[in-house]
């Protein structure tokens, strides 16, 4: 039982990790669980003869690839029964594990291997999944493993669980704020409930990832208007920007910073963004539009929303012509579905500091229909 002093979050949340910690210490899943969700130092078992086939299988899912367990060690693992003699093999109430061979198999890209993962789940999953056995957080990674993208959840830790892993995005901020204060109530009132040290585990990596993206943005998240904002002080910065004309110690060569590409400006958005946004996608490729396959430049899913990034390196590049450029690009992310409903902000990066220019683009790209937002931001003086 914990004692009263631990009552705060922060405290159970150290609390729990050494309960578990030790727990699983000599647990070859429960140790590299802990592992593969960044909760303690690299831990591998697979090397452990004693290991059965259902043990490597889960091990191996943990991120660590499908060549270290042969497709044919998968196939007579997912050929077995969940009984033997009535006696329920270990992976009958093992969702966690379970969930880690689900992984396994999709790494496999093979669609034999995937019709036999389920058959085997549906032998056992659903009929614990139905009885009063698992837990509401047991019940929705049954749900995850049967369903994918598809599913629907009770609790909030699962749902933010397999977001943080970027295997089911959830793109509404809103209802990612929602969930994760609904977490907050889950991680106080259940953890100390709950006897399943991989759960546990799982709530605590939870429980971190929340409170990152509660430190790194604003108490009511990032909306389209804090990240205009943000771009619109990029060159605040800029003044630091370092440009030596001779070098600043003893000996050493002159550093410039160039921004010469559309790309260095993507890079450079991507530094100042990828802290606060950190499922952040960069270079993201959209279905094919006949012999033209769109990509987008800067994609930031919490808040649902495009930077498309823009470089005027001389006068030769017209500002007529960006706007067109701008217009195109949007029409293409329409077309993909995943994204037609997404925010769009154009961001173009000034060489020519032709300042007398930019009220008019922006105006005419602001016209663009279903543009949300432009930033216009001009090289430092010293870049010539």
């Amino acid at each position: 039982m914990v004692s009263l002093e631990k009552e705060n979050a922060f405290h159970l949340r150290d609390y729990y990790l050494a309960k578990v910690t030790k727990g699983a210490r000599n647990d070859p899943f429960k140790s590299r669980f802990l592992s593969f969700l960044g909760l303690s130092g690299a831990a591998s078992f697979l090397d452990d003869k004693s290991l059965s086939l259902y043990q490597r299988c889960t091990i191996s899912g943990l991120s660590l690839g499908i060549d270290l367990v042969p497709i044919e060690s998968l196939s007579r693992l997912l050929g077995q029964s969940a009984r033997v003699e009535s006696t329920p093999m270990p992976w009958v109430s093992d969702v966690f594990g379970v969930m880690a061979v689900k992984w396994l198999v999709e790494k496999t890209n093979d669609n034999e291997i995937n019709k036999n993962f389920t058959s085997w789940i549906n032998e056992f999953l659903s009929p614990q999944a139905n009885s009063d056995r698992f837990n509401v957080f047991e019940k929705d990674v049954v749900a995850y493993i049967v369903s994918g993208e598809d599913a629907t959840y009770i609790s909030a830790c699962i749902p933010l669980f397999l977001h943080y892993q970027g295997l089911a995005l959830l793109k509404d901020h809103q209802n990612r704020q929602i969930l994760s204060s609904r977490f907050m109530g889950e991680f106080k009132e259940q953890l100390k409930l709950i006897d399943s040290t991989a759960l546990v585990s799982l709530m605590i990596y939870v429980f971190d990832k929340v409170n990152e993206e509660v430190a790194l943005a604003p108490p009511n998240g990032w909306m389209l208007n804090d990240l205009i904002k943000f771009l619109e002080r990029v060159p605040v910065g800029l003044k630091r920007w370092t440009w030596e004309e001779t070098g600043r110690t003893k000996n050493a060569d002159p550093v410039t910073w160039l921004i010469e590409n559309e790309y260095h400006v993507q890079n450079l958005l991507y530094v100042l963004l990828a802290p606060i946004f950190d499922d952040i996608s960069d270079e993201v490729y959209l279905q094919p539009l006949g012999q033209k396959t769109p990509r987008i430049d800067l994609y930031l899913p919490p808040i649902h929303t495009i930077i498309e990034v823009k470089y005027r390196k001389n006068s030769k590049k017209s500002f007529q012509a960006l706007i067109g450029e701008v217009a195109e690009d949007v029409s293409l992310y329409r077309a993909d579905s995943s994204y037609k409903n997404s925010q769009i902000v154009s961001f173009l990066w000034d060489h020519t500091r032709s300042t007398q220019e930019h009220a008019k683009f922006k105006e005419g790209v602001m016209k663009i229909q279903g543009m949300d937002g432009c930033v216009v931001v001009n090289s430092p003086s010293v870049m010539e």
